[in-house]
């Protein structure tokens, strides 16, 4: 993935996730461009309006993203706040590391498991095969009833993350203490009862930094973002700000598109 895409998807997620903020703050949200290369939204009150802009820069003085909050005042729309991320927000290998050695708890594989299963929807087929399924006999049984769709008969024999599989599946697995086992259990599941083979077991390990790297860099660019934001919904909601120098820009009513004009 992209810097630009990264920085999209903190965007994004960070906005959904902070939503109610908004409507408590009665602050309206549109989003302009949303595509490949640029994610442009606009946050608006009656009488101010915030910009987040996502893009590979041109001619701004930013990496990918700016905020920018406007207040109108005798009917032009003059800059009140503005923070531009650049070189020097890069985040430095030793903070990364320094946040994994302090953390490493939070960085951890879950266990994983390889399973098979047959699938009946009658409680009373999936007893009876229970009674004579084995080790040995477990793939024939399978072949005559299987009642899966073709979709997931199709599944490869892989390793899964615990946290991925049907949790009333989880269940009986966290509960079992060995492996290469056929669960003697018919297990509910909304359309019908499986029947379990668990075949391997990776337990939970610590991930190394080098594993972990990434997702550490993207809670801290997911902070540094909602710091930022968080100060970008303040300054729109409180009426009081005035502007902080003498950069203006014109707010075509039309098509919300700003245009930034310096005094000389």
């Amino acid at each position: 993935m992209s810097r630009l895409q990264e920085v999209k998807k903190v965007t994004k997620e960070w906005l959904s996730e902070n939503i109610n903020i908004l409507k408590q703050e009665n602050i309206n949200l549109e989003v302009l461009i949303d595509n490949e290369n640029c994610l442009r939204i606009l946050l608006e009150t009656k009488d101010k309006m915030g910009e987040i802009l996502v893009e590979e820069p041109s001619f701004a003085p930013y990496k990918n993203f700016k905020f920018e909050i406007a207040q109108i005042i005798d009917n032009q729309a003059q800059i009140v706040n503005a923070w531009y991320d650049n070189e020097n927000t890069n985040i430095e290998e030793n903070v990364l590391k320094k946040i994994y050695e302090e953390n490493q708890t939070l960085y951890k594989f879950p266990k994983k498991v390889k399973i098979d299963t047959i699938f009946v929807k009658d409680l009373a087929k999936a007893e009876e095969i229970l009674k004579e399924v084995n080790l040995e006999n477990f793939n024939e049984l399978k072949d005559k009833n299987d009642e899966k769709g073709q979709e997931a008969k199709g599944v490869t024999d892989e390793f899964l993350f615990i946290t991925e599989i049907h949790p009333a599946i989880a269940e009986e697995i966290l509960q079992e203490n060995g492996k290469n086992v056929i669960i003697k259990k018919a297990i509910p599941v909304q359309e019908g009862f499986h029947i379990l083979y668990l075949k391997d077991i990776e337990e939970e390990r610590q991930a190394i930094f080098d594993e972990a790297r990434e997702t550490i860099l993207t809670d801290v660019k997911r902070n540094i973002f909602g710091q930022v934001y968080n100060q970008l919904i303040e300054d729109i909601a409180n009426e009081t700000v005035r502007p902080k120098g003498p950069v203006k820009i014109e707010k075509n009513k039309e098509d919300k598109n700003t245009e930034t004009k310096s005094k000389q």
